[in-house]
């Protein structure tokens, strides 16, 4: 059994993660918690037991074997630092997504990254990991060549305060008022009822942040830069569960009921086979799979295809995939 740590406990991820901690029956001997602020005075039920959120981590530094590092950006670096020589960290910050050395990681695709050698551990985001599952074997078996993605982004991914945004907004236009940014809002327009296609901030070249980083994240998994990857990001006024429209290109002809035998057999990954049966943010969420529908031939790509895919973003965008993980470090 390992001792472990969660660090950022209090945060959407952190909350999923102690779930799911506890549904699949994780062997934590003894079991540390930090919030993301500085202290909460609460105290966590975990499998029957009360577990304090403790004001820091200093105190348990040399005593755990797994940490799981929920923090922001900043607050990361600095935790990953003090851990790296006597833990496994597994980040779900995305503050390490690049760094050298250090893999990103999905358990269906690429578990042998995960090794005793190595004491840093991150999640790629959530659209990537989403993508990449269905893709991977297609990729596998046909040769991907190019693909275009556009990506409905829950605002889930930045946090609490992104939930409350979008609640204050929505009690304003619920009475038909103008729901105009709030003071310190995290969007750069307001989100209820509305859609944003800038997600993170815009690079130079007319893409922003996270249209730059699913692509570079597809390629380092997949270990090429030979494909063509295309991606517009979306913010949406959905609290949880991200979606994406997939379009294709395969060096070989990949007919739609062909690519549907080979997804079938992809672990986490579910079909859904008729026309007017496809996946929606509110019937995935809770659920461990990502999710494929709209499974078509394309015309605008040689050898193309066409899907949609949907996915819990908190859930295997995230916490379950960091989760599995440290089960690899079992």
């Amino acid at each position: 059994m390992k001792n472990v740590a969660v660090l950022g406990v209090d945060s959407l991820i952190g909350a999923e993660l102690m779930r799911i901690l506890e549904e699949r029956g994780y062997p934590a001997a003894d079991l540390y918690l930090t919030g993301s602020v500085v202290a909460t005075g609460d105290s966590v039920n975990f499998n029957g037991r009360q577990i304090e959120v403790l004001r820091d981590y200093d105190t348990f530094i040399d005593k755990v074997d797994i940490v799981f590092c929920c923090l922001d950006k900043v607050c990361a670096r600095v935790a990953v630092s003090k851990f790296k020589e006597t833990a496994r960290i597994i980040d779900c910050s995305r503050a390490f997504n690049f760094a050298g050395g250090v893999d990103l990681v999905i358990p269906e695709i690429n578990p042998d990254d995960v090794t005793r050698e190595k004491s840093l551990f991150v999640n790629p985001s959530p659209l990537t990991l989403a993508l990449l599952l269905p893709i991977y074997s297609l990729h596998e078996k046909f040769g991907l060549k190019c693909m275009h993605v556009t990506a409905f982004t829950a605002i889930s991914d930045l946090g609490k305060d992104a939930l409350a945004e979008l609640s204050y907004e929505y009690e304003h236009l619920a009475v038909g008022s103008d729901a105009s940014k709030s003071e310190g809002s995290i969007f750069p327009y307001t989100i209820g009822n509305n859609l944003i296609p800038q997600v993170g901030d815009f690079t130079g070249d007319g893409s922003t942040e996270e249209e730059g980083v699913i692509a570079r994240e597809i390629s380092n998994i997949l270990k090429t830069d030979e494909i063509q990857i295309g991606v517009t990001a979306v913010w949406v006024p959905v609290r949880r569960g991200n979606s994406a429209a997939v379009w294709a290109g395969f060096d070989e002809r990949v007919p739609p009921d062909e690519a549907k035998k080979v997804l079938k057999k992809i672990p986490g990954v579910k079909i859904m086979e008729r026309d007017d049966e496809y996946p929606m943010p509110e019937n995935v969420v809770g659920k461990d799979e990502i999710f494929v529908g709209r499974i078509r031939q394309d015309n605008i790509f040689d050898n193309g295809l066409a899907f949609w895919v949907a996915t819990d973003n908190l859930r295997k965008g995230s916490a379950l995939n960091a989760v599995q993980i440290a089960e690899l470090l079992l």
